[in-house]
């Protein structure tokens, strides 16, 4: 017969084990952020006719960023801000990059109906998901939270929320609003 101190034992192994393969893949699926917006912006293809004023006569939106219609984060209206804030992270200045508690709830909610009735993914966490694209499945909503706090360590929430009110994805391959 097994005695309990070695059941015990085997599980506090199971479980350290465990963790230490989390961290392992956690850290090993992370990818690198870039140090600029700049440099995810010089991606995009920048090719444009102007005339001899320097105004657009193209703008092509085959781009995967908007890089001719950017707009800074005190040009843009107080009350559109306040609407993508209230409706996409209400908790925005006040957390780290992932809100941990409005995915435990909106984790919550989902077992309970037993199907996936909300997200938690913050402004910052879409922001990472637009620069390092991934399929949508729980270990991608893993590592785009630790993403996103590493994002929040280059960047201040005003520079991510100018960013993101700049890129968000449109219909007709449209950036940005």
């Amino acid at each position: 017969m097994i005695s309990r101190k070695k059941i015990i034992l085997s599980i506090f192994v199971a479980i350290t084990l465990s963790f230490i393969i989390l961290i392992v893949k956690t850290l090993n699926d992370i990818k690198h952020l870039p140090q600029s917006f700049g440099a995810v912006l010089s991606s995009a293809s920048e090719f444009q006719i102007v005339d001899r004023h320097g105004k657009p006569l193209n703008i092509t939106y085959q781009n995967r960023w908007n890089v001719h219609e950017v707009t800074e984060l005190h040009e843009i209206p107080m009350f559109l801000k306040t609407a993508f804030i209230h409706s996409e992270d209400k908790r925005c200045f006040k957390h780290g990059g992932a809100d941990w508690w409005a995915r435990a709830s909106a984790l919550f909610v989902n077992i309970k109906k037993m199907r996936a009735v909300r997200g938690a993914s913050t402004i910052t966490e879409q922001v990472v998901r637009m620069i390092n694209w991934r399929p949508r499945t729980v270990w991608s909503r893993w590592i785009e939270g630790w993403e996103a706090g590493s994002l929040e360590k280059y960047y201040d929430k005003n520079e991510i929320f100018e960013f993101y009110l700049n890129q968000v994805p449109y219909a007709a391959n449209r950036r940005g609003i």
